[in-house]
């Protein structure tokens, strides 16, 4: 299992790259198209369809990066008790790194029902370009088990601190 974890991290991360790479490209496509407008009075008709799938496959390859590093939104009053009950807050912890597991498998689940019904339709966007939807679609299965995983590792290394403390 030691071997599989940093191996896991690293997905997370590079996920969280190729998510962040989505961005730059999408800011890049909303200037060009500003340019293209402002100075050239045309459009590229397809600049907000684009931005749009490539800041829903960004946010859902950054999941997983946002969890390896503590990016996501914390309950953290438990903590405050931490010192006076420590088993207790074990516990707490404990489950709700299960719950979170569980919903991010859950997500999984969702997320690939939707692109395996737009893959097997064949459903298009209703835009200009006619993007068949399972091409962006794709990436939400993707990012939802990255997210699953890096709870999973996440969880496997809180297990370890507690035993060694």
């Amino acid at each position: 299992m030691k071997k599989w974890i940093p191996f896991l991290d690293s997905i997370s991360l590079y996920l969280g790259r190729i998510g962040g790479l989505c961005l730059v490209v999408g800011c890049v496509m909303i200037i060009g198209e500003i340019v293209n407008r402002s100075f050239f009075h045309g459009t590229f008709y397809v600049v907000d369809e684009y931005t749009g799938y490539l800041m829903g496959v960004s946010s859902f390859l950054g999941l997983a990066y946002a969890e390896q590093h503590n990016g996501h939104i914390r309950m953290e009053l438990i903590d405050y008790v931490q010192g006076r009950y420590p088993g207790l807050v074990r516990m707490i912890k404990s489950v709700c790194y299960l719950l979170a597991i569980l919903f991010a498998l859950y997500l999984t689940y969702v997320t690939y029902q939707l692109f395996h019904s737009s893959y097997v339709s064949g459903q298009r966007s209703y835009q200009v370009s006619e993007t068949l939807l399972a091409i962006p679609q794709v990436f939400l299965p993707l990012g939802s088990f990255a997210l699953f995983l890096q709870y999973l590792v996440n969880f496997i290394k809180f297990r370890q601190k507690e035993a060694t403390a």
